[in-house]
């Protein structure tokens, strides 16, 4: 840190901006980068080449650039499928050149625990004394692929969580799973995902989603986001079933990239004889999100694990409530009155319930302009820049005070 107040700032992450496919990390990642950049601090960022299922093909000729103020390096994979399908992101001129990258850095952010970029980051901050954090962004629970998620805690997860100087955790959801996994309290700092407030400030008309993907004039439950057997859309689709037999006048739409759960929704879509209510769209670009936010009637989160629902943050600022499950953690937490309604984590039949008396003949009212007030005062990226800049100058004074 120099005399101005400046920190350098290092992070480190598989998949960075544009690469939207992998949901709200890259996205929240980014946000941050862009706060503490026009916070007056110094950014590069660390990461891979892979785009979601495709490479992205605008660093190929271009290794380094630099986005909004932050100085990105994108590494190549040895292989983006290995990547996208088996989060594999191995690029051996990342792990040659981690070391060199760190030499000036005040302070390292790596995000994503199960990674070996996270691994190759751990050895060169040790070697180069640079203390680290790392943000697990909901990661570490074992669900899903127990087994190897446990081989890599034992090698390598752990040694990187206790050598950590601190633990970002983005709710008390997290801070839960990180108590569990053995990190002290005292250890861990909160540090919610923080919005792009500006992309909110001109929404789109609501028929236009309505009008693009040809559904009527029934009224649009949302699910966004990757379709991968932890964001739930499969409990979604059993209770949308429940909901239609009493509501025919609703429709579903699935919206976000197929992460391994696509054929079988279909599936289940078909079966249960819903086909021509429902509507998959694909991975959605930042313009047709807020597209489909504004345009539908309600947006559930029906995750069965979620550190921070960002969605639903999102889905207030664009004026749509939302149904939330138990498992997403969202800290500060709006009410009701602010447009959030929870359920009980894959509780089909009171899922089936809170989205008839939500899009049902007396749809549910919420007060639009506390719930954006609320979003712009907790979760704008100045406001979560801040308090990043307090944990990384907290960390530096510490350290410089047992070095000294």
């Amino acid at each position: 840190m120099d005399e101005r107040g400046e920190v350098k700032i290092t992070f480190v992450i598989p998949y960075f901006y544009p690469a939207l496919q992998y949901g709200g990390t890259p996205r929240s990642a980014f946000e941050l980068a862009r706060g503490l950049v026009q916070r007056g601090h110094s950014v590069q960022v660390l990461t891979t080449d892979s785009g979601g299922k495709t490479r992205l093909g605008e660093t190929a000729h271009n290794h380094s650039r630099s986005v909004e103020g932050i100085q990105v390096h994108y590494y190549p994979n040895i292989s983006n499928s290995l990547a996208y399908h088996h989060r594999l992101f191995w690029s051996p001129e990342f792990f040659r050149q981690i070391q060199e990258r760190l030499t000036e850095a005040d302070v390292l952010h790596m995000h994503e625990l199960r990674s070996a970029t996270s691994i190759f980051a751990c050895r060169a901050a040790l070697r180069s004394k640079v203390p680290y954090v790392i943000s697990p962004h909901g990661g570490l629970r074992r669900l899903g692929k127990r087994l190897p998620k446990l081989v890599f805690d034992v090698l390598w997860g752990k040694r990187i969580l206790t050598k950590a100087e601190a633990l970002i955790a983005l709710s008390p959801v997290e801070e839960h799973d990180a108590q569990a996994f053995g990190v002290q309290t005292h250890r861990i700092q909160r540090l919610p995902n923080a919005v792009n407030i500006q992309e909110y400030r001109d929404l789109p008309p609501r028929e236009g989603f309505r009008s693009r993907w040809q559904i009527g004039s029934s009224k649009i439950v949302l699910f966004l986001g990757r379709l991968h057997w932890i964001k739930g859309a499969d409990v979604l689709v059993r209770a949308f079933q429940k909901a239609h037999a009493r509501q025919p006048d609703i429709h579903l739409v699935i919206a976000g990239p197929d992460d391994g759960q696509e054929p079988h929704l279909r599936r289940l879509v078909h079966a249960m004889r819903i086909k021509e209510a429902v509507t998959f769209t694909g991975f959605l670009n930042e313009t047709e999100k807020r597209e489909a936010l504004t345009g539908s009637d309600v947006v559930v989160l029906p995750s069965r694990s979620e550190a921070f629902a960002l969605s639903a943050i999102e889905s207030l600022l664009c004026g749509t409530p939302v149904i939330m499950s138990s498992a997403c953690g969202l800290y500060p937490s709006p009410g009701p009155e602010q447009g959030v309604i929870p359920f009980e984590s894959e509780n089909v039949d009171e899922l089936s319930h809170k989205i008839f008396m939500m899009a049902g003949p007396e749809p549910f009212r919420h007060n639009v302009a506390a719930a954006r007030n609320f979003v712009l005062q907790e979760f704008s990226a100045d406001a979560i820049a801040a308090k990043a800049e307090s944990i990384y100058e907290a960390i530096l004074q510490g350290q410089s005070r047992r070095f000294s």
